[in-house]
């Protein structure tokens, strides 16, 4: 049985299934379905905080460039 059946047949939604299949590289045949996902679940999570993490960055950096642009307005 493949990956994606086994995690359909583990009752995964379809959006997770999508999600795992990204990382079906590192998924070993002789290992359990539920390894797996706990693996998916961990690693994902990780990479979501990341992904938002250099997001409020690029907010800070915005409104950094505003704050700039506010100042030298002032000076007008």
């Amino acid at each position: 049985m493949d990956l994606k059946q086994q995690l359909i047949d583990f009752g995964c939604s379809s959006e997770f299934v999508e999600i795992a299949l990204m990382y079906s590289d590192f998924h070993l045949p002789e290992q359990e379905i539920e390894t797996f996902i706990e693996y998916v679940e961990e690693v994902h999570a990780k990479v979501e905080a990341a992904e938002e993490l250099k997001k409020m960055e690029k907010e800070i950096v915005d409104a950094s460039s505003v704050f700039e642009e506010f100042n030298d307005n002032e000076e007008l």
